[in-house]
């Protein structure tokens, strides 16, 4: 069913698959630019039925680096639905107000307005109370921006009302408590945003229209999913709309929303409720991030359509992949995506550096040469920095000291949730064999090796090792590294954990997944995580937190703000708010972090003969894959290779 047409009205989309709306930042002025032409019409040519941009109905309701109908140019507009529609895809515009949902410091000196003065939990600004002018104006704002796309070539408008942004605000006792007629008493704050939707149905007359609600609050004392079905019926009824997207709950929401915790297709029967009482098309999202997923939503009559955004920012031709049966570059989950803009940066995915940055491949030209790159290190840097060389026209080789491919993506992979990191590894795998390129398993490239080869170019990717802190007593040949466990068998590791006490010294990403990922092998595990900063999961941000809430359901200790003053024969000694206490111990992970393996050897000698040669990723410094692979795609966007 994904790949059949269906419509809107009268609209005919080509297929079920909707690129839903992302705030990218790129905005810098009030027209577009090659780089927002070339993003979407990237993913129009990758097979979506639409993609949807988002515009802020005025500069008040804009986030930082996004487009607002107060100044954007009609221009603008028409060139990129042009560029959309000219591959058979449709343009849809979302109407957006931010409310209270922005950091203040970014907002360009404009008021964040919400119907009351609530603080967001995330931003922690408090907002203004919308005064009658302002609610007037701002209906009208929406009326005009309505109006704008309309005439400038959008196929269709999708009214924003959802995860805690201005509309949704209204639909809230917890951020309604307003006591006019738009207050939460008066049919459930309902009565503005339906005036909205009202006033530019009456505006854009038969132009379609969709509307983005969330499936519930999904938080204490929210509103629920009753009370969405309520406010859509309504809607529907009164032929204010003609469709509607529906997520989950709001950003805010202490469920999960769109992480890997979250089990693909999670929230469809939201959308399946809202379907059944409206009987218009209905567009279910969140974690339909493959075909089997929106297969089996559709065929059951969960929705008409199967929207997703991130599936479309990994990989622009996502659609195109699935429906001829190719392997595709698939979305993590890992939410790098959405805390870059919460921290108002630019829209970026952390395993697909082209990301936003289509304009400048474009602007590359393949280079017809027999000169050949070598890159070495097999890791996810090195793949992705074997496939750049290629796709420049390079003879390419990758040599490995491993007998496969992925690096510490093939460890990364066996914690809870995060088995499709196994999917990219095969997918860049795949891209090195379409490309030609010549992979050497179980070589060390020594200096002799690369000279020998004489290459044009060597990119060093070779990763990082374990780093051991120095404490009295406790050296290396103790315990075992986190990678090693992670390597371990399931009978070894019961072997070895199944009794006594286990310490894992180190409460970043590393010691907390290979905390999860020991609790599933070896349930009855008696384990206690020590990390010397005030939390665990620093470097996770955002996801901490679901994983946190796991280890603690697991009833594993998390001691923070502790340090290890030195090892003994029973246990160590640590310090821990101000105390020494004797802690023991049988079994101790290393999970400190993690060093550059540089290969300076190589580099020197490289050095010394003048052969160019680039140092990529970990090898570099470390830091996390996101950042290794910008650094390969940095290497070969940078300057020219001739």
């Amino acid at each position: 069913m994904q790949f059949s047409s269906y419509r809107i009205r009268d609209l005919e989309f080509k297929n079920r698959w909707i690129m839903l709306a992302m705030h990218t930042g790129f905005a810098e002025g009030n027209e577009m630019t090659e780089r927002d032409f070339a993003f979407y019409e990237e993913r129009a040519k990758g097979g979506a039925a639409a993609v949807t941009m988002v515009l802020g109905v005025n500069d008040a309701g804009a986030l930082h680096g996004m487009y607002h109908a107060d100044t954007l140019q009609p221009e603008s507009l028409r060139t990129l639905a042009n560029r959309v529609q000219a591959h058979g895809c449709r343009l849809i515009v979302q109407l957006f107000h931010c409310g209270r949902n922005e950091n203040a410091k970014q907002h360009r000196g404009q008021p964040l307005w919400a119907p009351s003065a609530v603080a967001s939990p995330i931003f922690r600004t408090e907002p203004q109370e919308m005064t009658a002018e302002v609610l007037e104006q701002t209906k009208a704002d929406f009326v005009k921006a309505a109006c704008f796309c309309k005439e400038n070539g959008a196929d269709a408008i999708e009214v924003s009302v959802s995860a805690g942004y201005l509309l949704s605000e209204f639909l809230s006792p917890l951020t309604n408590f307003r006591t006019d007629v738009y207050g939460y008493a008066t049919e459930k704050g309902m009565r503005y945003p339906w005036e909205v939707l009202q006033a530019i149905r009456d505006a854009v007359t038969d132009y379609p229209i969709l509307m983005k609600v969330s499936g519930a609050q999904m938080m204490e004392g929210g509103y629920t999913l009753s009370d969405t079905t309520i406010f859509c019926q309504r809607a529907v009824k009164a032929g204010w709309i003609d469709a509607i997207t529906v997520t989950g709950g709001w950003h805010e929401s202490p469920e999960e929303q769109i992480s890997y915790y979250v089990e693909k297709g999670a929230f469809a029967p939201f959308a399946a409720v809202v379907k059944e009482q409206t009987a218009v098309p209905v567009i279910a999202c969140n974690r339909i991030q493959d075909a089997e997923t929106a297969e089996r939503l559709l065929a059951a009559g969960n929705c008409d359509f199967v929207g997703t955004a991130r599936a479309f920012l990994t990989d622009a031709h996502y659609v195109e992949k699935l429906q001829n049966k190719e392997r595709y570059n698939p979305c993590q989950a890992c939410n790098h995506c959405i805390m870059d803009v919460l921290k108002g940066r630019e829209l970026r995915c952390a395993f697909c550096p082209e990301a936003g940055k289509e304009y400048l491949e474009q602007q590359r030209r393949k280079i017809a040469t027999r000169k050949e790159v070598l890159v070495i290190g097999g890791g996810p840097v090195g793949m992705y920095a074997a496939k750049k060389a290629a796709e420049r026209g390079f003879r390419t080789t990758l040599v490995t000291k491993e007998h496969q491919l992925g690096g510490q993506l093939q460890l990364a992979k066996l914690p809870p949730k995060k088995g499709d990191l196994g999917l990219f590894v095969a997918w860049l795998e795949e891209e090195l064999q379409r490309l030609g390129v010549t992979i050497v398993y179980d070589i060390e490239a020594t200096a002799d090796f690369v000279l020998e080869k004489q290459p044009y170019l060597t990119v060093v990717a070779s990763g990082s090792k374990p780093w051991i802190p120095p404490i009295p007593g406790l050296g290396r040949e103790i315990g075992n590294t986190a990678q090693e466990v992670l390597q371990c068998s399931e009978a070894e590791l019961k072997k070895r954990y199944l009794n006594g006490k286990t310490v894992i010294l180190g409460g970043g990403s590393l010691g907390l997944e290979t905390a999860a990922f020991l609790k599933t092998i070896v349930p009855e595990i008696d384990l206690e995580i020590i990390e010397q900063q005030p939390k665990m999961g620093i470097d996770l941000g955002a996801m901490a937190r679901p994983l946190l809430r796991m280890l603690q359901q697991q009833k594993v200790s998390l001691r923070c703000n502790t340090r290890v003053l030195q090892g003994t024969e029973t246990g160590i000694w640590i310090e821990t708010d101000g105390q020494r206490i004797e802690l023991p111990m049988d079994h101790m992970i290393w999970a400190c972090g993690s060093e550059p393996e540089s290969l300076q050897e190589v580099t020197m000698a490289l050095m010394d003969e003048r052969l160019s040669y680039a140092v990529v990723g970990d090898a570099d410094h470390v830091a996390d894959v996101q950042e290794g692979l910008e650094s390969a795609f940095s290497l070969f966007s940078r300057f020219y290779l001739a």
